[in-house]
This record gives C-alpha cells, structure tokens and sequence, in this order.
C-alpha cells in the first residue's frame, strides 16, 4: 500500500512578516552605527585639525618673536614707528630678521611682521620692505583656527609689572605714533586666547637680547 505523500510545510504570512520585520530593525540598528561611527571619526578628524593649526600658530608666532630684531621703520606717511609694538587695539607688531635670500641679492634680510585679530581669525601680515612707500600693501595671511578672544600682555625688564600696550605709556607712549623708539622689545611676551572647545589656553614667549641693527 503506497503511502501518502507528505507536503513540506512552507512559512505562514505572519511568519514572513516577522521575519521582515526583525530584518529591518537590524537593518536600522546596523545603520545608526555605522553612521554614528562615522560622526565621530569626523568630529575627531575636526579637533585634530584644530589641534595642529593651533599648534602651528603657536610655531609661527614663535619663530617670529625669536629672531626679531631693533630696528624702527617708518609708515607710509614717513611717521617713525618703533621696532617693537603692541597698540591699544591688541595688534602686534615688530621687525624680524630672517628674510630668505636664494638668490643672493644685495638687499636686507630683515621684514616687518603684524598680527591682528580680525571677527574670529587671527591674521599674519608681513612687508617685505621696511620703510614702506605709499600704496605698498602687506602679504595677508590667515593662521589658526577660529578664535573667541585674543590678547598679547608684556612684561618689561620688571617682570612683575604687565603692560597692555608696548611700549609702555610710562614712557611716554600716546599709541604707536607717540611711541619711544628706543624702548626695545619686552623681556617677556604672554599669548591669551580662547579656541573652542578647548577653552583657554595660555602661550608665554622669552625674547632674545637684541642689538641696534641696521639695513
């Protein structure tokens, strides 16, 4: 006697919608990961880049600050302006040598150096050529990240007395213009600002001995 042939059982339509059901939940687990994963390599990508563009900055103003040097300039309108200033606004500014000459060329090595803080970017701005002429624009660059707050203090050969402006209104400074110009560069140079998320960070510059120099 034959025997009757058994259908395999197949899935009931609840069963497939559970099924698909489960899948989409692991779907959208899966996603959220993957997509929370990458966030935060991008936010971890951004406080890198943050973290090396201050550090860069930090770099520069170093390497400016270790080769400045005494020598006044003279502005546009032929106004003698010290080697060595820190205005009112909170903009610096001082000659440097360090010029690079590739090509051997008799001029001076020396260049004039400014940073100011424009809305949140600090700027760097560099004339090549001391004593500037009329119309003579200043190479611009923008340096570090974004910035809350920025401010330069300086302290003379009394360390123990800060000075919001340089050279210092005791000696008879009025801004740069009134400025004494033999006063020289302080001894030290403190860096304040404020770089998100980081908070505040605090930078203090030595500055080398300088003497008069010429060219």
């Amino acid at each position: 006697m034959a025997r009757p042939v058994r259908r395999s059982r197949g899935f009931t339509l609840i069963e497939l919608l559970v099924a698909i059901t489960i899948m989409a939940l692991l779907s959208v687990g899966a996603f959220n990961f993957l997509s929370g994963t990458s966030r935060t390599a991008d936010r971890l990508n951004a406080r890198q880049a943050d973290l090396l563009a201050i550090e860069r900055m930090q770099s520069v103003i170093a390497n400016d600050l270790a080769q400045w040097v005494d020598r006044p300039i003279r502005d546009e309108l032929g106004d003698a302006l010290p080697p060595f200033v820190l205005s009112p606004d909170g903009a610096l500014e001082f000659t440097r040598r360090g010029l690079s000459n590739p090509l051997d060329k008799p001029r001076s090595d020396m260049l004039r150096v400014r940073y100011e803080l424009r809305g949140k970017q600090l700027w760097r701005l560099t004339w090549l050529t001391l004593d500037r002429l009329p119309g003579l624009k200043p190479v611009e660059s923008p340096i570090g990240p974004e910035l809350e707050r920025l401010r330069w203090r300086a302290r003379g050969s009394n360390v123990s007395r800060i000075e919001e402006v340089w050279p210092p209104t005791s000696s008879g400074a009025t801004g740069i213009s009134g400025a004494v110009l033999n006063q020289g560069a302080p001894a030290v140079l403190n860096l304040e600002f404020d770089a998100p998320p980081y908070g505040e960070i605090r930078r203090i510059y030595l500055l080398p001995d300088n003497d008069n120099a010429t060219g």
